[in-house]
């Protein structure tokens, strides 16, 4: 976002640590990337960061920025009494003694570059129970964290915030829920400032929370990368030994007793029992439907889809994370034209039913991975999907991919072009949010101002009266 920020003609001024990052890492491959974000938060925990028990002297004097008392008072006069009385009741007169240096200055742990500021997010959590506070509904937002949202606006004279990561703890401050007042900790830290805030697609709950109480406008951003879990470890030695068990059983069944004692060893060792809601060994007269269900569970752990790292706003994916994103897209039948399992889910196209045994999933995932590397091979040209299989209803599915899948992935890009949009006062385009895993293709492509309730998937009126006349 910074190196598209200065592309597009933001002063990012010279010779600061920002600048000095971007410099310094300019061979645009994703390893690089990740140096220079590594490079860019050392930074700001050099600069204090935001965790008052490592602070230093050092760092409290020496902070970027710093708020006197009278600065605070002069940019809260305008706070309600009853806001006010809570904070003091909570934190103290102001300044309060959170991240206050020996003159009494709040400070913030900021990185500075022309007319950009990078800092985090304030703490809202202390104490024994930080992460519950995070959520409290009645505990005022302490000195430190107001004065960091109007520092924003009064010190550094910001035109509009870009909230990164999800989520955060602004939209989650004490106040009503809906048509927050003057005297509602969001509306109290936000002030006027524009919010705009990339949000995870797939989460409309708590991205309507921000829309609601922080007058956040949404712009939201792919899942991240996808891939199966597959087995590792004392997994894949309990899949061989229940492979030998299988061997032995047909072979030479005098050896069942040794090979079930293993099984059971390795399961004990590595705990896996537990997730089983077993403590002790079944008898030898159940120990074959017991490996059924071990079966069915390992299913489950090596056919999970899990995440493959993170998402970069505004990449599109390519190459093997592509392949690995639209092979788990593909799993689910898919909700198109407002009609569901319009397009069946590629699995299930190819003969998977809900309830095969692992090394039939194995199989099928298998020949369902060569067949999307062959559309990627192919360059994702829909003709294709009629050379690589005779069945029309995995066609469909593979010509589904090529034409609504794949492209709408290829606008990932939008997502930065539409942050930027947003900091020119731009209009953003309206969206349905969830998960593209679970058949919503309609989902994509993302850099949209995402809503929560699609009006297509709401049943008509007087459906629920028919329903009940039946």
């Amino acid at each position: 976002m910074l190196r598209r920020l200065i592309a597009e003609g933001y002063d990012l001024g010279e010779d600061n640590p920002i600048t000095d990052i971007l410099a310094a890492h300019t061979a645009g491959t994703p390893e690089d990337d990740t140096e220079a974000g590594d490079a860019l938060i050392h930074a700001l925990i050099a600069a204090g960061g935001q965790d008052e028990e490592w602070l230093t002297t050092a760092q409290l004097t020496d902070a970027h920025a710093k708020i006197t008392t009278e600065q605070y008072l002069e940019w809260t006069a305008d706070l309600p009494a009853d806001l006010r009385e809570a904070m003091v009741d909570a934190w103290g007169p102001a300044p309060g003694t959170l991240f206050v240096n020996d003159a009494g200055e709040l400070v913030l742990a900021t990185l500075r570059a022309g007319n950009i500021v990078i800092l985090i997010q304030p703490p809202r959590g202390f104490g024994e129970n930080p992460i519950a506070i995070y959520h409290d509904p009645d505990l005022a937002p302490s000195h430190h964290y107001l004065a960091a949202y109007r520092w924003l606006e009064h010190g550094f004279g910001a035109d509009a915030i870009v909230h990164l990561g999800k989520h955060g703890s602004l939209e989650w401050l004490p106040g009503k829920n809906a048509a927050p007042s003057a005297s509602c900790g969001p509306d109290a830290a936000l002030g006027s400032l524009p919010l705009i805030y990339p949000f995870l697609v797939n989460d409309p709950g708590e991205g309507a929370q921000a829309k609601r109480r922080a007058h956040a406008l949404i712009v939201d951003h792919l899942i991240p990368p996808m891939a199966r879990a597959e087995s590792y470890g004392d997994i894949t030695k309990l899949e061989l030994l229940m492979d030998e068990h299988a061997n032995i059983a047909a072979m030479d069944p005098a050896k069942l007793p040794a090979i079930r004692g293993e099984i059971w060893a390795l399961m004990r060792a590595a705990e896996m029992h537990r997730d089983l809601g077993l403590d002790e060994r079944p008898d030898d007269e159940e120990f074959d439907d017991f490996l059924l269900h071990v079966d069915g569970w390992l299913c489950e752990i090596k056919d999970a889809q899990i995440r493959d790292g993170l998402h970069i706003l505004g990449d599109a994916p390519a190459g093997e994370g592509r392949v690995n994103l639209v092979l788990s897209i593909l799993r689910a039948a898919q909700v198109w034209g407002g009609v569901g399992n319009a397009v069946p889910g590629l699995r299930s196209a190819l003969g998977l039913s809900p309830d095969a045994p692992t090394h039939e999933v194995d199989r099928v995932e298998t020949q369902a991975r060569a067949l999307v590397q062959a559309m990627e091979d192919a360059g994702w040209d829909p003709a294709a999907a009629a050379s690589l299989h005779e069945d029309p209803a995995v066609r469909t599915v593979l010509r589904f991919a090529a034409e609504q899948v794949v492209p709408r992935l290829s606008r990932t890009t939008d997502e930065l072009d539409a942050v930027l949009h947003a900091l020119d006062g731009g209009f953003i385009p309206a969206g349905p949010s969830g998960s593209p895993l679970r058949g919503l293709v309609n989902v994509l492509p993302t850099g949209r101002n995402f809503y929560t309730v699609d009006p297509r998937a709401v049943p008509p009126a007087g459906l629920g009266d028919r329903a009940g006349d039946g």
